[in-house]
């Protein structure tokens, strides 16, 4: 019989690439993870791990083991689903992960919302960026993740996985002083989120599409230090609604950039969905969550 602890493992291996990402994620050495995967392999009676260069690489039969254990989990998250439904009191935990701008925004009034409507819903809350939260969505550390999806970069999608739409986010381009054309966006110093995201994407090819490329002197995943450079005057910036929260309009010292007709851009708004497995989406405190999400946020 094969140790499912240490299937878990070589799938995680295979989420992470390598032995020292997988050691990070779980908190333990890379001994104990290369340990752990030998005796899994003795176990199969079959070489699951090959190198290749200074990399290691997961065999044939041990893709179809991952596939297993994902049949595997799916079924029994379902089975527990099942269970959860014939309770008399909607019960359980919610491991939950957000980007830090909606946390700020949306999670104390939900987490009291959810203490007020279901006081027997545990809500754990981890802070990570999109793309780490639908990671820890697939490999199960988390059950709902909140991501965002800008027109026109499109997000890796998977089967297993169910997007709820929560609501929307209107985008602008924020500037330190105004400008008295296009080509003047192209003088000034730009703060965007780090590069491979789908906000730097969007931000320079938006920025492309005005005509102009722009000059990216910083380089940060916090919205709220973006807003705060160009307040001082020394960046421009393309600012999420969310990040001003209550503040409407925003800060007097920040000046929004409105392009001039005629142009073919994309729409400046992103989603902002839920994700999460679609078994465990099927668990009431699941879908009693993310109904609560979307009454606050929408």
């Amino acid at each position: 019989m094969l140790d499912f602890k240490r299937l878990t493992l070589l799938r995680e291996l295979h989420l992470r690439g390598s032995i020292a990402g997988t050691a990070r994620m779980l908190g333990v050495s890379p001994s104990a993870v290369s340990q752990q995967l030998a005796k899994l392999e003795a176990e199969a009676g079959l070489p699951l791990l090959e190198q290749v260069g200074r990399s290691i690489r997961l065999t044939p039969a041990a893709q179809q083991l991952i596939a297993s254990v994902d049949e595997a989990v799916s079924l029994l998250e379902s089975a527990s689903a099942e269970l959860e439904t014939r309770r008399s009191r909607i019960q359980g935990v919610i491991r939950f992960a957000a980007f830090s701008t909606f946390a700020r925004t949306y999670l104390p009034r939900t987490l009291r919302s959810m203490a007020a409507i279901h006081p027997d819903v545990v809500v754990e809350f981890t802070q990570l960026e999109p793309s780490e939260a639908l990671d820890a969505v697939t490999s199960r550390r988390a059950d709902i993740a909140i991501v965002d999806d800008f027109t026109h970069v499109p997000r890796r999608t998977d089967s297993g996985l169910v997007r709820n739409l929560v609501t929307t986010d209107q985008l602008g381009i924020y500037l330190p002083h105004p400008v008295s054309s296009l080509a003047a966006l192209a003088e000034l110093n730009w703060a965007f989120e780090p590069r491979g995201t789908d906000a730097h994407a969007f931000s320079r090819n938006y920025c492309r599409a005005l005509g102009f490329e722009p000059r990216v002197l910083f380089d940060s995943p916090d919205p709220r230090l973006h807003c705060e450079l160009v307040a001082a005057g020394v960046a421009a910036a393309f600012l999420p609604r969310m990040v001003f929260g209550e503040l409407d309009p925003p800060p007097g010292s920040i000046t929004e950039f409105d392009p001039p007709p005629g142009l073919d851009l994309p729409p400046m708004f992103r989603e902002i969905h839920a994700v999460g497995r679609r078994s465990s989406n099927l668990r009431p405190a699941a879908k009693s969550f993310l109904q609560v999400l979307r009454d606050v946020a929408g």
